[in-house]
């Protein structure tokens, strides 16, 4: 169960929270950043324990100091003019502002990458090392000195070098190609995981879009390398309607109007127009600048890149971009935005909606796809609804319903899994809570409560009975974040009618976890969605089969261009006939038992025989047989060099007893300490690429490259 989980922390901006799509959450606060990591079952602690002790007992809580910075990571800043209007970032002591989980597989063992921004206006990224410590490993802003070392104004470069805001786009995917339909071909990385795109503001209003990549080569001294794809600069078209155009204040307020949030809006796949592109789509990040909405347009187009100088990366990625200013025009001229925002749309669906955060309400955008993709249409195609806040009194608002006043501080969207319907969730700094779909915004103007509003309002009640305070107690909401139907809210309680005197060791923040759809009962069980895998025979045997045809299917079946182990092609044709039913795996298993006798001059004829009778077992070679040309092939037990038979896929043991663990995708045994990476849902152990320094390296590299995943659970890797 996933109840009401308290941390000893006080967030430090809104929108403090994010979850990741590997289940961990990151939360602001100050000069830290904490990561709740989901613990498996088998991590979990006995004990009948109650309250936020019960629920800490699903996670693993690390804390992390991100205001540290070496000489060479930020260089010394000197005090800024005032014409830069300066208020002081670099001599901050760098608390976090914004924090973001990036889209899986962009960092190691296809993981998420945390990219954290702080107050000294620098995004840095954070991963989990091989000791299991959370470190810095790439800073944004390197990048952006680069790129801009050509402007000859110190001031301006350092502006135009600074990060205000960022956010992740969702990744572009190459589409898979008809050659890689068959049983057996794995697709590339970026049919799997797209290509990771971050878009980023810097002090000077310049919208960047980045396309961020981790680094292949074992030998490179940065994990992460960037390139920038386009540049968009909103200074002319930054306007206030309350003050003279072209006056010296209005040209002065142009240089103080700031990006203070952002949100990826979703791609639409059209046919690329370039010879050599696989593939086009259009996207838009929405902006709040100042009080007002901008929107970037990207035309993105993945093309072939047959240059490419480092084997793995097959394709790389071209983009133009505009402001579009054609989706919306001055339809929201008269509202002062405020707060964050966030799109709302599901596959396949006609609309696409935005919702932003407006003083006292909500403004709700609804596109036309035509209409998105920048395009000119009628008035129709773009509808534009306000939504205000009202307190809840108990009763039906009237024209007498208090407004609710206090900004918003939370938005986020969790997919409803049942019907397939993103529901926005919201939340302020007052205690206001609201839940809304896009088709159910036309059709009401009262808002229905979050399903998690009860957990705050029982969690507020007991904070107000501890402390007598008379029910004059308030909520903050900073935070919300969604995963896979689930939705956590960050929030904070304080007395509402007194001076509140707080110290660090009594500083505290409340997560609350609930379904995305309200109406979900609350006696229904909130476990977290990361059930155990199947570990029968038969599912095991169908996902190592996987494995299987991908080794022997290489290179088409023709083994003269084979680039991989031979020993390890011979454990694949083993590991077939001891452990496979498919007659296919097993006829390919044969050839390449055939062509590894022919080409290593060894006698096969038991394993080739036994190809016919699946289930058979393979004695261990004698020691004549492991002379010679023989140790290409056969394994030996590295404590006393004898034999290994083959009777499981799962373990490998010598004549003399020694019992090893076999490699999940290589099928040989790991007969050494340190040579491991482990699936982190269900434990299977494989060669890890990085650790293995013997002719089995190429290998276990390509391999990793197919299969970055775990073959039998696609858990993620850890070392």
């Amino acid at each position: 169960m996933l109840g009401p989980l308290e941390l000893q922390l006080f967030p430090s901006c809104f929108n403090c929270i994010s979850w990741s799509a590997d289940g961990e959450i990151a939360v602001a606060a100050g000069e830290y950043v904490q990561i709740l990591t989901p613990k498996h079952t088998t991590e979990k602690e006995g004990g009948n324990g109650s309250g936020s002790q019960a629920a800490t007992k699903n996670w693993n809580v690390t804390r992390i100091r991100t205001n540290v910075f070496t000489n060479g990571e930020w260089p010394i800043i000197h005090p800024q003019k005032r014409e830069n209007f300066s208020i002081g970032p670099e001599q901050s002591i760098s608390t976090v502002v914004s924090l973001a989980w990036s889209p899986p597989g962009l960092a190691k063992y296809r993981r998420c990458i945390l990219a954290v921004l702080t107050s000294s206006l620098l995004l840095s990224f954070y991963d989990i090392s091989p000791q299991g410590r959370w470190i810095r490993v790439a800073i944004v802003n390197d990048c952006l000195s680069s790129y801009f070392k050509s402007v000859d104004d110190e001031e301006l470069r350092l502006r135009k070098s600074n990060i205000r805001s960022f956010t992740w786009c969702p990744p572009p995917k190459v589409p898979i190609a008809k050659q890689h339909a068959t049983s057996y071909a794995v697709p590339p990385p970026e049919s799997r995981w797209g290509m990771h795109l971050l878009s980023v503001t810097n002090d000077d209003n310049d919208v960047i879009l980045l396309h961020a990549r981790r680094s292949t080569d074992p030998t490179s001294t940065s994990l992460y390398s960037f390139e920038v794809l386009s540049l968009t600069s909103l200074h002319e078209h930054i306007e206030n309607q309350n003050v003279q155009p072209d006056s010296i204040f209005s040209s002065d307020l142009r240089k103080r109007v700031k990006v203070s949030f952002m949100s990826p809006g979703p791609w639409i796949y059209q046919p690329t127009k370039e010879s050599n592109g696989v593939c086009s789509a259009i996207g838009n990040v929405a902006i709040t600048l100042g009080t007002q909405l901008k929107m970037v347009k990207h035309v993105i187009t993945l093309i072939s890149d047959n240059d490419q100088t480092c084997p793995p990366v097959k394709y790389k990625a071209r983009c133009i971009s505009e402001e579009n200013t054609s989706s919306y025009g001055g339809l929201l001229n008269s509202y002062h935005l405020t707060g964050p925002l966030y799109w709302l749309y599901a596959e396949g669906s006609s609309e696409i909606g935005l919702a932003v955060a407006s003083f006292a309400g909500m403004i709700v955008l609804r596109f036309a796809r035509a209409a998105y993709q920048g395009e000119k249409v009628e008035k129709k195609g773009i509808q534009v609804k306000e939504l205000p806040f009202y307190e809840r009194t108990g009763s039906d608002i009237g024209t007498d319903s208090p407004r609710h006043w206090e900004q918003t501080s939370a938005l986020t969207v969790a997919l409803d899994e049942a019907s397939q319907t993103p529901i926005l969730h919201l939340g302020t700094v007052g205690g206001y809570t609201a839940t809304m779909t896009l088709p159910g915004i036309q059709s009401n103007d009262r808002l229905p409560e979050t399903p998690w509003k009860k957990q705050l309002d029982n969690v507020r009640e007991q904070f107000d009975i501890a402390r007598d305070l008379g029910g004059y107690t308030i909520s903050r909401t900073w935070g919300l974040a969604s995963y896979e139907g689930l939705v956590v809210a960050a929030f904070t309680l304080h007395p509402g009618d007194t001076v509140e005197y707080r110290t660090s060791a009594e500083e505290r923040t409340t997560l609350v976890f609930s379904h995305a759809n309200a109406e979900l009962t609350e006696f229904d069980d909130l476990a977290f969605p990361y059930p155990l895998p199947d570990r029968s025979p038969e599912t095991l045997r169908r996902q190592r089969e996987a494995a299987l045809g991908y080794i022997l299917f290489v290179e088409d079946g023709d083994y003269s261009r084979l680039t991989l182990s031979q020993k390890m092609l011979y454990a694949a044709a083993c590991c077939a006939i001891v452990d496979s039913q498919n007659d296919r795996i097993l006829s390919q298993a044969r050839k390449a038992l055939e062509w590894l006798a022919s080409s290593v001059d060894v006698d096969l004829s038991d394993e080739i025989a036994k190809c016919s009778v699946p289930g058979s077992t393979i004695d261990a070679k004698t020691a004549e047989q492991l002379e010679g040309s023989g140790q290409q092939i056969f394994e030996q037990c590295a404590i006393c060099d004898a034999g290994l038979s083959w009777y499981s896929a799962a373990e490998a043991q010598c004549t003399a007893g020694h019992l090893f663990v076999r490699c999940g995708v290589t099928f040989l045994a790991i007969q050494e300490p340190g040579l491991s990476k482990f699936c982190s849902r269900c434990g299977t152990e494989y060669f890890s690429e990085d650790l293995v320094h013997d002719e089995l390296e190429h290998t276990c590299r390509t391999l990793s490259d197919a299969f970055d995943t775990c073959i039998y659970c696609s858990g993620k890797f850890q070392a």
